[in-house]
């Protein structure tokens, strides 16, 4: 893991402009606290509110977590060498998947961690548990899918590439050679750009809704969503799409402006949730949403910590009461 994300990756250079905020009110932010440290990231969200990550202990170690309903479980190093772990993915089952402190990428099932053998990243899980990532492939990468015990690579294998986002249904988004891919019934499929050279699908939910980011010749990453064909999303300029519920919300995050959530042509800043200004809590990042639209991310407290977080709207029905702090 690389320094929580290295406090949370910048897009490019800065730019702001937004549309009008809707339904800013209806929000509820839980704090998910820690191990006993200070800091903490929350990288994914179940649909049934579990949520993966990775926070630190009172001994300054960071270890990899699944929350769900109040309580941060420890998944330990998922290893038996020293050092940090991290959850990145995360079903209704408890099953999660991340990194050990090993570097390896591990699946843990109840609490049990099962190393995949290679290094690389995690991009998503299903409820089936079917997990999509990137394996270190020399000096390139290649996209991955574990499903049943077999890891299967996409693609070429002299073109790198990186898979990112899984839906229900497994269809599987990410990017290849620089454009961004859906992976269906056995082949990668060009979702193409937005005039650019250079895409990467995110995100897809059940309906076949993906987004992700375009960017031009200058290197400026617009957001996009594909309905059959790429549009761009309102919003700030050097912003990417991270993540869409069923119904089409996006959550996505722009350089200055970090967190926000597009609905239809309407465009919410999470830092302009009243509950998120009563905390006093900045850079909000979402990472993931589910289909209830719940966000999770990092952002920073008063204190200056990374803090994950949860985000709940009002008209996602909620299956426990989360711990709100």
């Amino acid at each position: 893991m690389s320094g929580f994300k290295g406090r949370m990756r910048a897009l490019a250079a800065a730019g702001l402009g937004l549309a009008a905020s809707a339904g800013a009110a209806d929000w509820t932010l839980v704090d998910l606290g820690t191990l006993g440290g200070r800091n903490a990231h929350a990288a994914a969200v179940s649909q049934g509110g579990f949520v993966a990550g990775c926070a630190e202990t009172a001994s300054g170690d960071i270890h990899a977590f699944v929350w769900r309903g109040g309580t941060m479980t420890d998944l330990g190093t998922g290893a038996a060498a020293a050092g940090n772990s991290c959850a990145l993915a995360v079903n209704d089952n408890g099953l999660a998947a991340g990194r050990a402190s090993s570097g390896e990428l591990v699946v843990w099932t109840d609490g049990a961690a099962t190393s995949l053998g290679f290094r690389g990243d995690i991009g998503d899980m299903n409820a089936s548990g079917v997990v999509v990532g990137t394996r270190e492939n020399g000096g390139s990468t290649r996209a991955f899918v574990y499903r049943d015990g077999v890891v299967t690579e996409l693609g070429n294998a002299s073109v790198r590439s990186e898979a990112l986002g899984v839906n229900a249904r497994g269809q599987v988004v990410g990017a290849a050679n620089g454009r961004a891919f859906v992976y269906e019934d056995g082949a990668l499929r060009d979702l193409g750009t937005l005039g650019g050279a250079i895409s990467v699908a995110r995100a897809i939910n059940a309906s076949g809704e993906i987004v992700g980011q375009s960017s031009n010749e200058f290197g400026q990453p617009t957001p996009f969503i594909h309905r059959g064909t790429m549009q761009a999303l309102p919003g700030p300029s050097f912003s990417s799409a991270v993540a869409i519920s069923a119904s089409g919300k996006v959550a996505a995050s722009g350089e200055g402006t970090y967190g926000y959530v597009v609905s239809g042509e309407a465009v919410t800043r999470l830092a302009d949730l009243p509950s998120v200004i009563a905390r006093g809590w900045r850079k909000l990042e979402p990472t993931a949403m589910n289909d209830r639209g719940w966000i999770v991310g990092t952002a920073e407290n008063r204190e200056g910590d990374l803090r994950a977080f949860l985000l709940l709207p009002a008209s996602g029905a909620k299956p426990f009461r989360p711990d709100v702090r």
